[in-house]
């Protein structure tokens, strides 16, 4: 039960974190955001403990079979007083949970740097820097998003409840020339100073990698022809000409490939996601029903080479499942939906 509370609660702040910061009457975007993220990611990582069997709480010591854990105290104004363990703090956390994950360090030093700031705002006002740090800012969430599919499920995920905030920045301030003016300004040198030395500790792997800051670029189109165009989409790299590609190079615009998931074959290029809309495409009579499923079920097992079941953490045995399916069973559910119809 509590695994669900804490869960509910990480997956609450993170939305509270991003409507937060898009809000636009608010100043200080990136205060609010910070301290709400890492309140996320700190809730996140106490259920993932707990339902892994892992106690996340500071011991007395770490001698002996039976722990010791240490307790805080609160007094209420009535002088009853509340007694509970000592929870461990964000950073205990992302040591503990990183200390086996060489491949996650970028979504760990994303956290450390976001922390890092969340410490010295406590006292401090932080520089009117937002534009600078939003790359950090929108790569924290997606890693938030991605972990939740990851290590709890794709139930859990909290993008279906947003989507992209209207922007109004048309040339945001260069960080550096932001800084000379907000140096200026009581208590800002500090954390000015904070965000360069983290930065400059970070390899060129880290500092390039989306999961420690995610950037895209967005270019000005002319208005569509056609009334249903979206106003907004991403280009694949396989989609553009050499000449494009070599005109956004020009422009200091560097091209990220799709990232296929290493141990999941090639063929395999539909999530379930993608299998629904594709099928709801080709077959008018397509329903996502109990038939639906009683029918995947009998292709899947007349034809298990057309499914990939990955485990989403290889190293945990508990680990939720995501199935991915070769497009050739595409053919399979139409023929099955029209034997159907015929009956």
């Amino acid at each position: 039960y509590i695994v669900k509370q804490l869960l509910q609660k990480a997956k609450d702040s993170a939305l509270l974190a991003i409507e937060y910061y898009n809000k636009p009457a608010v100043s200080f975007k990136s205060e609010g955001f910070i301290v709400m993220i890492c309140i996320a990611w700190t809730a996140f990582f106490h259920a993932y403990f707990l339902k892994n069997k892992i106690k996340p709480w500071y011991r007395k010591t770490e001698k002996g079979k039976k722990p010791r854990y240490n307790f805080i105290t609160e007094e209420l104004p009535n002088g009853h007083k509340i007694k509970d363990k000592k929870w461990w703090d964000l950073k205990k956390c992302v040591k503990e949970f990183f200390k086996d994950k060489q491949s996650e360090v970028p979504v760990q030093k994303n956290i450390e740097f976001l922390s890092g700031i969340r410490n010295l705002i406590v006292h401090r006002n932080l520089p009117e820097l937002d534009a600078s740090i939003f790359a950090e800012c929108q790569a924290s969430v997606i890693n938030f998003n991605n972990f939740l599919e990851r290590y709890f499920g794709e139930k859990h995920k909290i993008d279906m409840f947003l989507s992209f905030s209207i922007q109004l920045f048309q040339s945001p301030i260069n960080f550096l020339e932001a800084s000379k003016n907000e140096l200026k300004k009581k208590n800002a040198m500090e954390i000015v100073e904070y965000i360069k030395s983290f930065r400059s500790t970070l390899t060129t792997d880290i500092l390039e990698a989306s999961e420690y800051s995610f950037k895209a670029f967005l270019i000005k189109v002319k208005n569509h022809e056609s009334k249903d165009a979206l106003a907004l989409r991403f280009i694949e790299e396989k989609d553009l000409t050499d000449e494009q590609k070599e005109n956004l190079k020009n422009r200091g615009i560097v091209i990220v490939k799709e990232k296929r998931i290493d141990d999941i074959p090639e063929q395999f290029s539909l999530t379930y996601k993608e299998l629904i809309g594709r099928l709801k495409k080709e077959i008018p009579s397509f329903k996502q029903n109990k038939q639906f499923h009683q029918i995947k079920e009998k292709i899947t097992s007349e034809h298990p080479e057309l499914k990939h079941t990955r485990k989403l953490d290889p190293n945990n045995p508990k680990s939720p499942k995501k199935d991915f399916y070769d497009p050739k069973i595409i053919e399979c559910f139409k023929k099955m939906y029209s034997r159907k119809e015929k009956m």
